[in-house]
């Protein structure tokens, strides 16, 4: 059904200017978090493509804020990526005598109030455990032909 003027109106004021509010200050939060302005797509599908993401973005913290207010957090997206992001992923590169890159990968033991967020969404404490991978040197194939 086409939204006519007099429905438009209807639409607008059935939703709350809080939550209004809301969705815009989380958009507005999305939009530098995830850099997604200004940037201009060459094609449609292009342009398409980051609308969804911005808009699968915004479900997925609606999600998250909607649970952790179920259990009494109601702080907004912007102070829950401050808390969750004194957790880091670490990352270690050496080479060894073979000419192998090493690399070794671990999270950092959450704090406090890290551990109270997962322990509301029902998540481990880290992402993946020790991760370990050996990359052998690549090797280079010269043309002979001439």
């Amino acid at each position: 059904m086409p939204l006519h003027k007099e429905n438009k109106h209807k639409v607008a004021s059935s939703v709350p200017k809080q939550h209004i509010r809301e969705i815009e200050y989380t958009f507005r939060v999305l939009k530098t978090d995830l850099d997604l302005r200004p940037i201009y797509h060459k094609t449609d599908e292009a342009s398409m493509a980051h609308l969804n993401l911005g808009i699968l973005a915004y479900c997925l913290v609606a999600t998250i804020r909607y649970q952790l207010k179920q259990k009494g957090i109601n702080s907004d997206w912007r102070e829950i990526v401050r808390r969750m992001n004194t957790q880091k992923c670490v990352t270690t590169s050496i080479v060894n005598i073979d000419q192998q890159t090493i690399s070794i990968r671990q999270c950092t033991e959450p704090a406090k109030e890290v551990k109270v967020i997962y322990d509301m969404l029902n998540y481990k404490y880290t992402p993946f455990t020790r991760k370990k991978s050996v990359v052998p040197p690549a090797e280079i194939f010269k043309n002979n032909s001439s």
